[in-house]
């Protein structure tokens, strides 16, 4: 062996060694977002599941939370629901109006620990609505 070949014995290791964090945060930053962007489906589709019901029914809170809350959200999700302009009798619209049903969700990083440590990023706010006219 020539004195040149053993210096380069462990340069791909070192390397390896180098580029691997770099790689494997990208990898996890990748996946966080798509997780991210799962969740923030799920939220935007249950909140208009709620507000389809709660048109029917606006007077049924409950019963609005409950259709949110099957859809598949992610834990710990608070579910808002707001009605403008509503008139009911016995649980049943008389009148027009709006509701509003919103869905807010905390989201947090796999490696939240990682990030708020060197970039200051943590958890994040992820939050759906869906408005939809009462019918009577």
């Amino acid at each position: 062996m020539t004195p040149r070949a053993d210096r380069r014995d462990g340069q791909s290791l070192v390397e390896l060694a180098l580029a691997l964090p770099i790689l494997l945060l990208l990898m996890l930053g990748t996946v966080d977002l798509g997780r991210m962007f799962f969740d923030y489906i799920d939220l935007r589709n249950a909140a208009r599941e709620g507000a389809g019901y709660g048109a029917h029914f606006p007077a049924d809170t409950a019963g609005i939370t409950t259709r949110v809350t099957r859809h598949g959200i992610p834990g710990g999700t608070i579910v808002t629901i707001s009605c403008t302009d509503c008139a009911t009798s016995g649980g049943v619209a008389t009148g027009s109006g709006t509701i509003k049903v919103t869905a807010t969700h905390t989201f947090t990083p796999i490696a939240s620990g990682f990030l708020s440590a060197f970039f200051g990023i943590g958890s994040v706010s992820l939050s759906a609505s869906a408005s939809m006219r009462v019918l009577n």
